[in-house]
C-alpha cells in the first residue's frame, strides 16, 4: 500500500493508535485516485481495504461514484484539482497527486 499516514497504522506493527491523517499517493505509480480513497479511509478507520465495509461498517459507493472521480481527476491530469468528499465522518480531499482522509472535527 502506498499510504503515508501522519502517525502508525492501527493495524501494523506499532502502538496501535489509529493516525489522525492518511496520506496516500495516486497518479503514475501509484493507485487510481479511486483506490487512494479506499485506501486513506481505511488507514484513517484504522482497517485494511478490503475489510473497509465489513469492520467499519463504510461502503464507499454509497458517498462517491469512485468511477466518476477517477474520471475527474483523469480530465484534470497535470491541472489543478481539488475535491473535498465527506464520507462516513472523515473528511477526504483529493488533489491531483494524492488523497488525504482524516476524521472530520
Amino acid at each position: 500500500m502506498s499510504s503515508a499516514p501522519a502517525e502508525p497504522r492501527g493495524h501494523g506493527a506499532n502502538s496501535g493508535a489509529v493516525p489522525e491523517t492518511v496520506r496516500v499517493e495516486h497518479g503514475d505509480d501509484g493507485p487510481a485516485p479511486s483506490r487512494a480513497v479506499v485506501e486513506a479511509v481505511a488507514g484513517a478507520a484504522g482497517v485494511e481495504p478490503v475489510d473497509l465495509a465489513d469492520e467499519a461498517g463504510i461502503v464507499l459507493y454509497d458517498h462517491v461514484d469512485l468511477d466518476a472521480l477517477d474520471a475527474l481527476v483523469a480530465s484534470r491530469h497535470g491541472g489543478d484539482i481539488d475535491v473535498t468528499l465527506s464520507v462516513a465522518g472523515y473528511e477526504v480531499t483529493v488533489d491531483a497527486t494524492a488523497v488525504v482522509a482524516e476524521r472530520a472535527r
